[in-house]
């Protein structure tokens, strides 16, 4: 697995958010993410057998079961989706989907006898709940990931990571992305994307 400071630098480039969380829905959210951590430990466990291909494959499926994909790269783009066509968009939400399974299988490449833990739940704004989970890495520094997720209605589902608790994923995509937009438009952001998930996976 690649070190703390390459993990902060990879992930550079995910209206109401529902209701009020129940009573039962903690345990649901805390399945949702530690289901989607035993991916990437397995990923690990099996890198070298894997190869990049099989780590992507894996995680691309893993990603569309436990993140809400549609409204990551929606919030993403701010208001500019709505000027997007409906094919542009889902074309939009699967590259975004892409550079995501890109990029774990990039950096989640080789087992060092890795876990998580995972040390709690709790409530959040507008009705998400965060999940707080740590990576223990022996002989390494731990690292936080903390996943915010709102319900759906397929269930809870992760929109956004926060690392060491401070860097949000979707924050720093949303600030990247429209910056983009804004000075070369959308078209230029599509081209960026494509040659990042290019040059992670050596095709």
């Amino acid at each position: 697995m690649k070190r703390l400071s390459v993990l902060l630098t990879a992930l550079l480039l995910v209206g109401p958010i529902g209701s009020r969380a129940e009573e039962s829905d903690p345990a649901a959210a805390r399945q949702v993410v530690e289901a989607f951590h035993g991916v990437l430990l397995g990923c690990m466990r099996d890198a070298e057998q894997l190869g990049f291909r099989g780590r992507y494959d894996r995680m691309f499926a893993a990603l569309g079961d436990a993140f809400d994909l549609p409204f990551m790269a929606r919030t993403a783009l701010g208001s500019a989706w709505k000027e997007l066509t409906d094919e542009e968009l889902a074309e939009f939400i699967a590259l975004s989907h892409r550079l995501s399974a890109t990029r774990y299988a990039d950096n989640f490449d080789s087992d060092g006898g890795q876990r998580f833990e995972t040390h709690g739940v709790e409530p959040a704004a507008r009705g998400t709940l965060l999940v707080l989970t740590e990576l223990i890495q022996p002989g390494d520094d731990n690292v936080r990931f903390d996943y915010r997720l709102r319900k759906t209605r397929d269930g809870w589902r992760i929109i956004d990571v926060q690392l060491d608790g401070m860097i949000s994923e979707l924050t720093l995509r949303r600030s990247q992305y429209r910056s983009v937009i804004k000075r070369e438009g959308f078209p230029r952001l599509v081209e960026i994307i494509e040659s990042k998930i290019e040059e992670l996976s050596g095709e």
